[in-house]
């Protein structure tokens, strides 16, 4: 039976820092794509994701929009699917991913390219040390392409009420520090069952 001192020597290499690229090509295969501005596709994708956000956020003031949640994860999903609906009006074709985990959005442009879009929705300081992005194992990316991430400025007015107040557009090619945090847990059916198990109600 391995000891706890050699399992955390096996994972050791894993425990420091590898960029986005890395991660998604040793999970997957697949490669990340560098958005390319000096190319008329890149170009044009990016000019659309702008156009479809500026929208968004002009459609919330303009009509008083608010999202409610009590987590910020509700408040994002919200937001995530009403700026899926504003993709819609542009050239490109979105689709809403479903199951949890990154990413939320594959979009695909006029030539029939991919580009995967996640959607955040951020109400702590920008420059926090707070952890907002995760990723898991990259069972829903199918194919090697952009990925990029969309960031919503969100603000309570009032309890459980947010409004969206500006947003951030990264290309995720560029993400060099990915943290790994390792833990070991366990499950409700080993924990109350069984030898475990010394006294109930």
């Amino acid at each position: 039976m391995p000891t706890v001192q050699g399992l955390m020597s096996d994972v050791s290499e894993l425990t420091g820092q590898i960029s986005f690229p890395e991660l998604v090509k040793s999970t997957t295969g697949l490669d990340v794509v560098r958005l390319d501005l000096n190319t008329e596709l890149d170009k044009s994708l990016n000019e659309e994701i702008v156009k479809s956000a500026r929208n968004f956020i002009a459609y919330t003031t303009r009509t008083h929009q608010r999202y409610e949640g009590g987590r910020i994860n509700d408040v994002g999903k919200r937001i995530e699917e009403a700026f899926v609906e504003e993709l819609k009006k542009s050239v490109l074709t979105p689709t809403l991913l479903s199951k949890s985990g990154y990413p939320d959005i594959m979009i695909k442009d006029q030539s029939g390219r991919v580009t995967y879009l996640e959607s955040k929705a951020i109400s702590k300081d920008w420059d926090s040390q707070f952890r907002s992005f995760y990723y898991t194992n990259g069972n829903k990316i199918k194919s090697s392409a952009r990925h990029l991430l969309i960031a919503w400025n969100i603000v309570e007015e009032k309890e459980k009420y947010w409004r969206v107040v500006g947003w951030k557009l990264c290309d995720l090619y560029s993400l060099n520090q990915m943290d790994i945090k390792l833990e070991f847990n366990s499950n409700n059916k080993a924990l109350y069952a069984g030898d475990l198990l010394i006294a109930s109600s």
